[in-house]
């Protein structure tokens, strides 16, 4: 019987490459190979003027080596604006940055042209000596004197997508800023919250005219602390902390022995934090889960490897609403990282939920 082959396996579908990308990174090494080669045209133009009157052998070969000269200058210059942004940006010191780009720039460029000159000479076989003065004038500083008009401009383009990506920062840690602003007042201001404390206050009225003169003392300074934190980006943790003790002190009178905080981080002035990161935290803890005097909720805040941490045990109510704790902690992610490189790391396990925020060691 005649053998019959097996179908060969189905090949899996390649994506398919995004064509207008691919048209448009042509389009850029095209563009890049042109201002390449009239470069070199140039570069060689006035180092070099006599070579144009060689046979077209000699031409080709100075070509060559004037491709290869500015191909290196711009892959080196390109690579110290790199290094440059990395670790001297703009909107730190630009006199500085500016005084070091010119430096560097004059620095690498005339390595590079020193040493592709004496490789293509020893090449060539011509001896060092061969040559005048003018004659490394010529193949030198020619080079060198277009490739810092070109690198300035590589540098001022720097300049200026440095000080965009600055505005754009700055505008959008105010927009957050606002947005937090706005849901902190509001979550402090809601019927429920303002419900609970006024409830609270009557109960006292009645029984503890005393504790209910402390009380509404406690709610001015929660209330006054919100508005006066409006417009600042950072406090200090003792500012913080005694402001968590007012709202704590308004929450306990109302839960009770449900609701215990160990409250183990210092009074700090140096210490910074973004105003009512650690309220909101403790504030999700008391909305999510149940507080009972014979199951209370347990908060504790401490310090751990340059981080703030707000843990709690896990008594989930049954109903939660997810949106607003993703909301809340998405927005302080958001303004701690406009402030700091450090995330805030949210680590929930099986019986505790866990939020760190990163200290800042800023002034506010």
């Amino acid at each position: 019987m005649p053998r019959t082959t097996p179908p060969a396996p189905a090949m899996p579908a390649k994506a398919q490459p995004d064509k207008k990308s691919g048209k448009k990174h042509i389009r850029k090494l095209l563009k890049q190979l042109a201002i390449l080669l009239v470069a070199s045209l140039v570069v060689m133009f006035i180092g070099c003027p006599q070579c144009f009157e060689f046979r077209l052998s000699r031409l080709l070969v100075s070509f060559g080596f004037s491709v290869a000269m500015f191909a290196s200058l711009w892959q080196v210059n390109e690579r110290l604006t790199n290094v440059l942004d990395a670790y001297m940006p703009w909107f730190n010191n630009p006199a500085k940055r500016l005084l070091v780009s010119i430096i560097g720039t004059i620095v690498v460029s005339g390595i590079v042209v020193i040493l592709l000159n004496a490789i293509f000479l020893s090449i060539r076989g011509y001896s060092f000596q061969h040559f005048t003065q003018q004659d490394w004038q010529s193949m030198v500083i020619g080079p060198l004197v277009i490739t810092f008009f070109i690198s300035m401009f590589g540098h001022s383009r720097s300049f200026l997508l440095g000080w965009r990506q600055t505005a754009i920062n700055a505008e959008r840690l105010q927009k957050e800023s606002i947005a937090s602003q706005y849901e902190s007042l509001k979550a402090q201001v809601n019927p429920h919250f303002l419900f609970n404390s006024l409830n609270a206050l009557t109960s006292l009225v009645e029984t503890d005219q005393k504790l209910a003169v402390k009380f509404i003392r406690k709610l001015s300074e929660v209330y006054r602390y919100v508005l006066d934190s409006r417009q600042k980006e950072v406090v200090s943790l003792t500012e913080e902390l005694g402001f968590l003790e007012s709202y704590i002190y308004l929450q306990k009178i109302r839960l009770g022995e449900a609701l215990y905080l160990q409250n183990d981080l210092p009074q700090d002035n140096i210490l910074m934090v973004v105003p009512l990161g650690l309220q909101m935290l403790v504030e999700n803890a008391i909305k999510h889960n149940v507080a009972l005097e014979e199951q209370p909720l347990r908060i504790q805040l401490y310090l751990q490897n340059e981080y703030i941490v707000v843990q709690n045990n896990l008594q989930e109510r049954r109903t939660r609403d997810e949106d607003s704790t993703n909301t809340g902690l998405a927005n302080l992610k958001a303004r701690y990282s406009y402030l700091t490189d450090k995330p805030v790391l949210v680590q929930p396990t099986e019986r505790e939920f866990i939020v760190k925020l990163p200290i800042l060691h800023i002034k506010a």
